[in-house]
């Protein structure tokens, strides 16, 4: 066999040298291309395009909801990409895996690099399993969710819960120094289901042209076993979880949000509703009504209420877990009902206040005369009423409120 010679192995190091500049660029470029997109306010619509370019997510969604959105195009262009061509979006456009590659960087030396099986493919499968049964187990283990939601620093910085947003991003980092590759190469669920689609592209290529080779049939049947039985494992974990009803189901949840025991499996905690809403009542849950709704959005109406000509946050939610609605239909979905405490309502004290009535967008809040009490008492009446919060807001007492909107279930207890 000739060797090559001199010119042919500088040619061969100046085409490699030209690629991976290229490849820096393309990068570089989608990386900030991503982070205009959740950044810009302008632009809140388009946001949805970043963790929608997932194609778990994708997937998971489509599985779980049983419902096709216009945000999946992305995911499922995206997965087509990598039928054909192995990892292509990882190396070339994953703005989570080129911050863990440059702070990879930083460790030149990688004294110590631990092997570890492929944890991120056992959590891929895990999620499927789940969303087989309409609950994703941890589809927030998403890097372009966890991106994604990195960016509420930025829409709540003053917020102690904005930090917890940023703690999957700098977890992701902080291994990327410490243990250089770790994250892309076993833990990244998103690389492991790209590795799942490309495999079962070659499988299917096998299949179809009968070419077979013996050196790769013990893999393949060894990667069946851990499909079957990881997706057997999320199935039996997501019925755990959705079996168990706590104190998590009453929280208030945005317009179009589907039942909570669903809720907080689909939620990716992407922080795209946090950013799209132009009141900025939507909040990350704390832990408070249960683990399994840490930094899933709610509603807090303190400082104002949800519009009734917005539907943002269903427009740009790309897992299915706040369902799109357009404005007509909002005024039919239930977000809770308004509570009124008497001892505190001004109207009890022989008071005049007819904020409350004069503030509801829906009309949906008469005063009553109470012959018992000999005052004015508000009735709301429920098929008017969605729960915006207007009335909360609105309501003068403090520190506080004389109503409150509760979340629908707890309202008929």
């Amino acid at each position: 066999m000739n060797k090559p010679t001199d010119t042919q192995i500088d040619g061969k190091t100046g085409r490699e040298r030209r690629r991976k500049y290229a490849r820096n660029a393309v990068r570089a470029a989608m990386l900030v291309a991503a982070a205009l997109l959740l950044s810009a306010s302008g632009e809140w619509r388009l946001a949805v395009i970043v963790p929608a370019a997932s194609p778990l997510t994708t997937v998971t969604s489509l599985l779980a909801t049983r419902m096709f959105q216009l945000a999946s195009l992305v995911g499922l262009s995206v997965a087509a990409i990598t039928l054909i061509r192995h990892r292509l979006f990882c190396r070339w456009a994953c703005p989570t895996g080129t911050c863990a590659e440059c702070c990879s960087m930083l460790n030149r030396r990688r004294l110590w690099r631990p092997k570890l099986p492929r944890v991120g493919q056992w959590v891929a499968l895990l999620t499927l399993g789940g969303a087989a049964i309409g609950y994703p187990v941890v589809a927030w283990l998403d890097p372009l969710a966890i991106f994604s939601g990195s960016f509420g620093v930025l829409h709540s910085a003053t917020s102690p819960r904005a930090a917890w947003y940023a703690l999957g991003l700098a977890t992701v980092l902080v291994l990327s120094v410490v243990w250089p590759g770790l994250w892309c190469s076993s833990l990244c669920p998103l690389g492991a289901f790209q590795d799942l689609l490309f495999r079962l592209n070659l499988a299917i290529r096998r299949v179809m042209f009968g070419k077979r080779k013996r050196s790769k049939k013990r893999a393949t049947v060894g990667l069946s076993r851990r499909v079957v039985l990881a997706s057997l494992a999320g199935v039996a974990l997501a019925a755990m979880a959705r079996g168990v009803r706590s104190a998590a189901g009453r929280v208030l949840r945005p317009p179009g949000a589907v039942d909570e025991e669903r809720f907080t499996g689909l939620c990716t905690r992407c922080g795209n509703c946090l950013r799209a809403c132009p009141a900025n009542i939507i909040r990350p849950a704390t832990a408070e009504h249960g683990i399994s709704g840490l930094l899933t959005p709610e509603l807090d109406f303190t400082d104002d209420y949800c519009r009734e000509d917005c539907v943002r946050c269903s427009q740009v939610c790309p897992s299915g877990a706040i369902e799109t609605i357009s404005r007509e239909e909002k005024a039919t979905v239930s977000i809770g009902l308004p509570q009124v405490d008497m001892d505190l309502c001004l109207l009890g004290d022989d008071r005049d206040c007819f904020l409350c009535r004069s503030m509801c967008p829906y009309e949906a809040i008469t005063l009553e005369f109470c012959e018992e009490e000999y005052t004015l008492t508000p009735r709301i009446d429920a098929a008017k009423c969605p729960g915006c919060g207007a009335c909360q807001t609105a309501c003068p007492t403090a520190p506080k409120k004389a109503i409150v909107i509760v979340p629908t279930v707890a309202a008929r207890e």
